[in-house]
């Protein structure tokens, strides 16, 4: 009998540990994040320093590759298909980072050490270069379902908004407090626009003219070490990449601290310095886990 109640208490701590580790408990059922898949690129296309992962009307995942100076198109089981701005393309990258897909067919691409947004089609063809107007570093991009096309701006510590033919419609600053190396980006429904504020490690929700709507960094307790990555789901939580930290931060709309993902577990799935995070229409988080060179799939139900 010992020896039986000695093994049911390793099975009860086991499954409260698993299920602290996903979320809270309610009552018999446990909801929270829980990993599906890793790629890596596969042996022969492996990843280096990847930056973000996102996915296409087909369900195709498109990854700015930044350390391998290119873009991998891979199917939606990660086998590999083809690579764009490679350096036998037409048009070289020097290092992407942040990506847009435009209708069906158009892919935007920041890349962060040319200063450069390039459109190229999904089969690699360049297409052109967009323009600010003035010295540009683009960052983060979000293309809202109407194809306005939202970048975050490094060099100008801002926000601009081009129509989907590249045309630049405004600039967005934020009213009594400055943008420091704006990274991440999404676009709400009512057109307002989490930003994740790097270089103030914290998080800051902005209306259409730039007034500060919200504010917050994680709180005294568990403040953000960076902020790099943000999506969010359809419940509205905000999902921040604290990358010195080796996490994904889950708040509430509100700034409260909900959750993290990626800490060290028996699952595999510790993460070493997450920076780009995409959510696709059927509530997976894409990581982009960058010091481990690969990609995170997570689903949010």
């Amino acid at each position: 009998m010992k020896v039986k109640h000695i093994l049911l208490i390793i099975i009860i701590v086991g499954a409260a540990a698993s299920a602290v580790y996903f979320g809270l408990l309610s009552g018999d059922t446990v909801e929270g994040p829980k990993p599906l898949h890793m790629f890596d690129g596969g042996q022969k296309n492996r990843f280096k320093e990847p930056s973000l992962a996102v996915t296409d009307h087909k369900g195709r995942i498109v990854v700015a590759d930044s350390g391998n100076h290119r873009i991998v198109i891979l199917n939606s089981n990660g086998k590999f298909i083809t690579e764009i701005g490679g350096p036998k393309s037409e048009k070289p990258l020097n290092y992407p980072y942040g990506l847009g897909l435009i209708g069906k067919d158009s892919l935007l691409v920041a890349d962060i050490e040319a200063g450069a947004l390039l459109e190229y089609s999904l089969k690699g063809k360049f297409r052109r270069s967009w323009h600010s107007g003035g010295n540009f570093k683009p960052a983060g991009v979000f293309v809202t379902p109407d194809r306005e096309v939202y970048v975050s701006d490094l060099a100008g510590k801002q926000i601009l908004i081009f129509t989907e033919q590249g045309k630049l419609l405004k600039a967005i600053k934020p009213r009594n407090v400055e943008l420091d190396a704006p990274q991440g980006i999404w676009v709400n429904p009512d057109g307002t626009v989490w930003v994740a504020d790097s270089g103030n490690y914290n998080v800051k929700l902005l209306g259409k003219n730039g007034e500060l709507l919200n504010i917050f960094d994680g709180g005294p307790d568990l403040p953000l070490s960076s902020a790099k990555g943000l999506a969010v789901d359809d419940r509205g939580r905000i999902y921040v990449s604290d990358t010195l930290s080796s996490i994904i931060r889950v708040f509430d709309s509100k700034g409260n601290n909900i959750e993290r993902i990626g800490q060290e577990n028996e699952l595999g799935t510790e993460l070493q310095f997450p920076v780009g995070l995409f959510v696709d229409g059927e509530d997976n988080l894409y990581i982009t886990d960058q010091g481990n060179n690969k990609i995170q799939v997570w689903n949010l139900k």
